[in-house]
């Protein structure tokens, strides 16, 4: 029985990550398309360790970066879920990732691994899907400032959400 829902797991996993291949392929990445299965692979492994759907990741992904791997704000955040170097330093320590400097951003297993637990990080903090969100895109510091204002950012949280609806109702 154990060894039939392993079975079925791992064909469901394979179903998702074709998906997120199609969703890839519409994007140009700046890496080879070869790529593409590795990218979808580290979505789904990055997604179940933390527990979130890796259609969300994706959706997340699309949102930051379209994709593109070598992608930079111009607010200095790197990579394809946009991460500034700073932060992703204090987080790759606590995450066991190894650190290059900023370069490490446009590896994309280290920038998923990173930008994964940087979401889970935030979710812990705010309690909240969308809270974590907005702090991801606004910066948690400056996402509580605007919270004591009594205002609550929504766009970006929306804009995700309203990708990873979209990824769902797709056909696998």
């Amino acid at each position: 029985m154990e060894e039939e829902r392993r079975q079925f797991q791992k064909e469901q996993d394979q179903k998702v990550q074709r998906k997120i291949i199609r969703v890839i392929s519409r994007y140009e990445t700046g890496l080879p398309d070869a790529n593409r299965e590795e990218l979808s692979a580290l979505i789904v492994k990055e997604s179940k360790r933390y527990g979130y759907d890796p259609l969300f990741i994706t959706a997340l992904i699309v949102t930051e970066s379209s994709f593109y791997n070598w992608a930079r704000s111009r607010r200095g955040a790197l990579g394809l879920m946009q991460l500034r170097p700073a932060t992703a330093l204090a987080l790759s320590r606590e995450a066991a990732v190894k650190w290059e400097g900023a370069p490490t951003l446009f590896n994309p297993q280290a920038n998923i691994a990173l930008g994964a637990y940087y979401l889970n990080k935030l979710m812990d903090r705010f309690g909240n899907l969308k809270l974590a969100l907005e702090a991801y895109n606004h910066g948690p510091s400056r996402l509580d400032r605007i919270l004591k204002k009594g205002y609550q950012p929504k766009d970006y949280s929306e804009k995700v959400i309203g990708r990873y609806e979209m990824f769902l109702s797709q056909p696998i």
